[in-house]
């Protein structure tokens, strides 16, 4: 297997002779840290970084969040982010832009249908522009920081935001290496090896290479990660962490199919209805990041950190455009975007009496470029293939030059916020944010240039009460801000996306036992999505409101049992009247998860482990124009069994769409619908020192 992988079989050797003897695997640490009260799904095996994961005023106020640990998201079989965000009620997928990028909805609040939603990266923006679907090999844990409360270096959505904790090195000697194989040719190697260079130095290094056939006619995949980084910990005062990703991401631009009749899976879901002769796209991301923790003295500290990142997406598509018939007219693009993102933070917190004190500072420089060229049909070049039975090799047309804007932004953002414990139980919390920005779109097809200059302040307020050792209330309320990239058809930029909403919930904890309700109500104004008049460009909505009640749970029946379950019912609404429905694209009104996990070891680690689970989505809006498209609910299981031969070599089978569920998992439009995957099954061998 290792022939498809040099990089990896250059490694190996490296990675099985490293280390003279074999070692422990590192202690488990506690769940959380002392006065933090987010609940962790799993088994937390490092301690929180502070300088890359949300700090104890998040922790101990945003009691809707989650944090799911490593364990867990390879027990759930989660092989893109949109596998673990199940795990946690009120994330529904979106527009995955032809397989190019991770995109969801929190809350009924959902990100650009070009850029997707934001998410962070040890705690820095990661996809601002555009960023790759991410690979598992490279994370620790997971962290869904919900409401107004799940602020992360002063950023705050009502909705909530995704933070992906990356792994770093630890001062303990390990290595480890997973080979998979599974359905239409899928080969996959994952190598991690963690080495302390002295008592203060360490290093790792993660690498995961795979290549698949696809379960889509034509859409293969190829994707590559190599993840180093370096820990500096002279003493107890100071730490210096050094994070590098590099990634290498390649497949068609894939459409997906549409819809025949209103219904989104009447036709095959393996027919791709793009040109393989495009040849693939071509994702390129690369990311440097050094964050530093230093200890002032007297329960103060400063939290420091600078991040880059620059990528490049290209390649060509033929993409549906119409449907006459059965003949599915094409319209052919070309894509060449380059991202340049550098950020910055810094953060003084500590203790002043009863009151946690934090202010931070924090900004970044973004320079953005966006060149498409395209080519409509019309009825003397359809550039069609017929929908039941696709035939490729047409001559493709000339390409027109289409949208070509670069985007600068400039902006510096100061907070503060303080947590009060005003007696044992009751606790407030207040902050403030200043942003000051100016954003530059230019026009290179017209020359024409858009600026935006402003000094927005946004508010949050929160409170939470113990009533005793179980329950818990809290409230939370806040504004945000967001800046929107891109134009609209008349080559205009995007006035910002705000937002404000609250939350009330009622928090239970009992031994083994966590259990969160949750009521939300969130409005925001300026969400882009695709536009009504023209589904080639985007629009802003004027308002939208989503509400709803969420519900999580996790129990640890010992000692063998842990269940996960969540279920939200979200009602998220628009009222434009340029739109013609007001339900909010691929976003259900009912939605959940079960997942259940055994594991039975004896004291030498050996023994089986078994898991199961199942997700619902209900009926969702499968395009905002006049079609009334509707993308029918769906369950959908998945199951898995491992044996641990000892600590050091297990082996791993696992099916997901167990029952091979036919479902439609997204949709941008009734012409692009992407078909979730029928059964896939991989097996693993898990091989560790």
């Amino acid at each position: 297997m290792f022939r498809h992988f040099p990089a990896a079989a250059l490694l190996s050797p490296l990675l099985f002779c490293a280390f003279p003897a074999l070692a422990e695997p590192e202690k488990e640490e506690p769940a959380a840290e002392e006065g933090q009260e987010i609940v962790v799904l799993g088994t937390r095996r490092t301690g929180a970084d502070p300088t890359l994961s949300s700090g104890p005023v998040t922790e101990r106020m945003s009691q809707s969040s989650r944090a799911l640990e490593r364990d867990l998201l390879v027990a759930a079989g989660t092989y893109r982010l949109s596998d673990a965000l199940e795990l946690v009620s009120g994330v529904s997928n979106q527009n995955n832009r032809g397989g190019m990028l991770d995109n969801f909805a929190i809350r009924g609040f959902l990100g650009t249908p070009d850029g997707g939603a934001e998410y962070y990266v040890d705690g820095f923006l990661a996809n601002r522009g555009m960023g790759p679907p991410r690979d598992p090999s490279t994370v620790e844990r997971i962290e869904l920081l919900k409401g107004p409360a799940g602020a992360l270096f002063g950023d705050v959505d009502p909705g909530g935001r995704v933070n992906i904790v990356s792994k770093t090195p630890g001062f303990t000697p390990s290595a480890s290496a997973v080979l998979t194989y599974g359905s239409f040719d899928t080969r996959r190697v994952e190598l991690d090896a963690n080495l302390p260079l002295s008592r203060s130095f360490a290093a790792r290094i993660v690498v995961a290479a795979e290549e698949s056939d696809g379960w889509r006619d034509h859409v293969t995949l190829s994707r590559r990660t190599v993840a180093p980084s370096l820990t500096w910990r002279p003493g107890d005062a100071f730490r210096l962490t050094y994070v590098g990703e590099i990634t290498r991401f390649d497949a068609p631009f894939d459409r997906g199919i549409p819809a025949l009749n209103g219904n989104a899976n009447a036709l095959p879901r393996a027919n791709f209805y793009g040109e393989p002769n495009d040849g693939v796209t071509r994702f390129r991301n690369e990311r440097h990041q050094l964050t530093a923790l230093a200890d002032l003295g007297g329960s103060w500290s400063l939290n420091a950190g600078i991040a880059w990142r620059t990528g490049s997406l290209k390649g060509f598509s033929s993409d549906q455009s119409r449907l006459v018939g059965t003949s599915l007219w094409r319209q052919r693009r070309s894509r060449d975007f380059l991202v340049d993102d550098l950020s910055a933070r810094i953060e003084l917190s500590g203790q002043l009496g009863a009151h946690r004190l934090s202010f931070g500072a924090k900004g970044y420089l973004l320079d953005y470029a966006e060149h498409w060229m395209r080519r409509n049909p019309s009825a003397t070049a359809p550039y069609a293939v017929d929908v039941h039975n696709p035939v490729y090799g047409g001559t493709p047309p000339v390409l027109l030059p289409f949208t070509n804007n670069h985007e600068k932004r400039w902006s510096g953002t100061l907070y503060a916020q303080d947590m009060w414990e005003v007696t044992d139980r009751f606790t407030v919390t207040g902050g403030v944010r200043i942003d000051a920005y100016r954003q530059r779109i230019h026009n290179n097809n017209t020359g024409a240039t858009g600026r935006a200059v402003d000094q927005p302040v946004n508010f949050r307020l929160g409170a939470r009460y113990k009533l005793d050792e179980t329950f818990a209330l809290h409230a939370n309320w806040g504004e945000s801000f967001l800046l929107n990239s891109g134009t609209d058809r008349f080559g205009q930029g995007f006035a910002p996306e705000r937002g404000k909403g609250y939350e009330l919930g009622v928090t239970g904890t009992w031994a083994g036992v966590d259990v969160a309700l949750t009521w939300f109500d969130i409005r925001k104004q300026g969400i882009l999505t695709n536009d009504p008049t023209d589904p080639n460009f985007l629009a802003p909505v004027g308002n939208l409101r989503s509400r709803g009640i969420e519900a999580d749970a996790s129990l640890k029946l010992a000692p063998h049992w842990q269940v996960v379950a969540n279920y939200a019912w979200t009602h998220a609404r628009t009222d434009d009247a340029a739109f013609a429905t007001d339900r909010v694209l691929d976003v259900p009104e009912h939605a959940g998860t079960l997942f259940v996990l055994g594991r039975f070891q004896d004291a030498g680690g050996r023994g089986p482990s078994v898991s199961a689970g199942a997700s619902y989505m209900g009926d969702r809006a499968g395009a905002i124009d006049g079609s009334g498209l509707v993308l029918p609910a769906y369950l959908k299981a998945k199951a898995a069994v491992e044996y641990a031969f000892s600590p050091r070599l297990g082996v791993r089978l696992e099916a997901d769409n167990l029952f091979d569920a036919r479902y439609a998992q997204s949709s941008y439009s009734p012409l692009w619908i992407f078909p979730g995957a029928p059964r896939t099954v991989r097996a693993s061998l898990r091989l560790s020192l």
